[in-house]
């Protein structure tokens, strides 16, 4: 009888340790919102469109087209915008094409379109901020909500002061 308590005690053990790792595998892949000074890139965005819409990547002509017709956005920004020119951010805009702290409503347009939601509450500003709102509430005024969990905080001189984004612990994206 003892000999069937002892056989039955590493099996409990296993199942129990089993069932540890589990928990921990699921806590570790639960999203984290993360604070960078990058933004998203608008090709990250077409590409992410071409999946949603087409269900596949652009094949070479769309992405030709989609550049042709970013480029002409870009240029014409910049016609209208010469100030741009001497400024840090102007590569990520022209060559780059990436929203950065700095940034302009009117750059964030061009590069990634308009957003799924804006908004100056600062409860909501908060809750989008969740853990990092502490540091970004001092100069936050307007949060504009993108696509793959983007939130572009703006301040009062309508210039993008903070990036936050929501990734997997197992997202592999190179910046």
């Amino acid at each position: 009888m003892i000999r069937i308590a002892m056989s039955r005690l590493p099996r409990s053990s296993s199942w129990l340790a089993a069932a540890a790792l589990l928990t921990t595998a699921c806590v570790a892949t639960e999203p984290v919102l993360e604070r960078t000074t990058k933004g998203p890139s608008a090709e990250e965005f077409f590409i992410q469109h071409s999946f949603a819409v087409n269900g596949r990547a652009p094949n070479f002509d769309e992405k030709r087209v989609w550049q042709d017709q970013m480029h002409e956005k870009v240029f014409k920004y910049l016609r209208e915008h010469p100030e741009l020119e001497n400024t840090s951010r102007y590569s990520e805009f022209r060559f780059w094409r990436q929203v950065t702290n700095g940034s302009t409503p009117g750059e964030v347009k061009v590069l990634l379109g308009e957003p799924r939601e804006r908004t100056i509450d600062p409860a909501l500003m908060a809750s989008l901020g969740e853990h990092h709102w502490q540091a970004v509430r001092t100069t936050a005024k307007e949060a504009w909500v993108y696509p793959l969990g983007w939130v572009v905080f703006f301040d009062d001189k309508g210039a993008v002061v903070d990036l936050l984004r929501r990734v997997s612990p197992l997202d592999t994206r190179d910046d």
